[in-house]
């Protein structure tokens, strides 16, 4: 048998050349990402995760380990994730106005 070495960056780019992604977030929180093309095929080309469960894997321990993640950063998502709160509150108030 004989075997041939493909650089790993001319397969990546050959992948990604014909592969499409797309990153959708519902109305209830799940956040979705869609494979399509080619190589889509060969494996799952479709997959599903709510924004908390996203959250609480960036925050497990060894990811933040991993990832390097401060304090200051951290302080930065808190702040992020108070304001999509408070978004989310306001489009609930306009959607349930009070009588006067």
């Amino acid at each position: 048998m004989t075997s041939i070495e493909f650089p790993a960056e001319l397969i990546e780019r050959t992948v990604l050349a014909n592969l499409s992604i797309e990153v959708s977030l519902s109305g209830a929180g799940e956040i979705t990402s869609t494979a399509s093309g080619v190589a889509s095929n060969l494996c799952s080309a479709n997959r599903t995760i709510s924004l908390d469960e996203l959250v609480d894997m960036l925050l497990d321990r060894k990811n933040i380990y991993m990832e390097e993640t401060t304090e200051s950063d951290l302080k930065i998502l808190l702040e992020r994730l108070q304001k999509s709160i408070r978004s989310v509150q306001h489009a609930i108030a306009m959607m349930n106005p009070v009588s006067s």
